[in-house]
This record gives structure tokens, C-alpha cells and sequence, in this order.
């Protein structure tokens, strides 16, 4: 058993990408229990539950946008008016007042 004793201030210790991969990596093998894997590496069980779920969603890849052009057609070019008697140019509030 290997014991590491932390001096000064800081009592956190500071995880390299590098391992954070490895031990998940050994969490994915099949019959890998989470558990004995972060037991084996000194690290807490629910860390390397966070570190799966990061590295399961930094996988993704996030939406993005796409530029969008839009063009007016012929028909768009000149608008219709409604009739001053038609419902149709109701606002939306004013149609659902009761």
C-alpha cells in the first residue's frame, strides 16, 4: 500500500489528463467495477464516476451554428394588405381576449 503524504497549504491533489484517461479507461474493461478500480488508484469512486461522465460528454460534439443567406422571392418582394374588415390582422392578444 502506498501512502502519499501531502504538505503545505494545498491538500488537493492535482490529477494529469493522462491519468484521469487511464483510470477510465480501466473502468471501461468489461467486469471493471468503479469502485475497485478507484481503490486501486487511490482516488474516490463518485471522482471517477465525474471523470467518466466528462469524458463521455466531452465526446460530443456541441451544436453549432451555420450561416443561413436569406433571399426574398418575387412573390415576397411586393406584400399582400388584408381588407380593413379582415380578422386575419388581428394582433394575437387582441384575438384571444375574451
Amino acid at each position: 500500500m502506498r501512502v502519499e503524504v501531502l504538505g503545505g497549504l494545498e491538500r488537493r491533489r492535482r490529477w494529469s489528463q493522462d491519468d484521469k484517461a487511464r483510470i477510465v479507461e480501466e473502468t471501461l474493461a468489461p467486469g471493471a467495477k468503479v469502485t475497485a478500480v478507484a481503490r486501486r488508484n487511490g482516488v474516490a469512486a463518485s471522482l471517477v464516476f465525474t471523470w467518466r461522465r466528462q469524458a463521455r460528454t466531452s465526446e460530443q460534439v456541441a451544436p453549432s451554428f451555420a450561416p443561413v443567406q436569406i433571399a426574398a422571392t418575387e412573390a415576397e418582394e411586393t406584400p399582400k394588405l388584408l381588407p380593413a374588415g379582415d380578422s386575419r390582422g388581428r394582433s394575437v392578444v387582441a384575438s384571444r381576449i375574451g
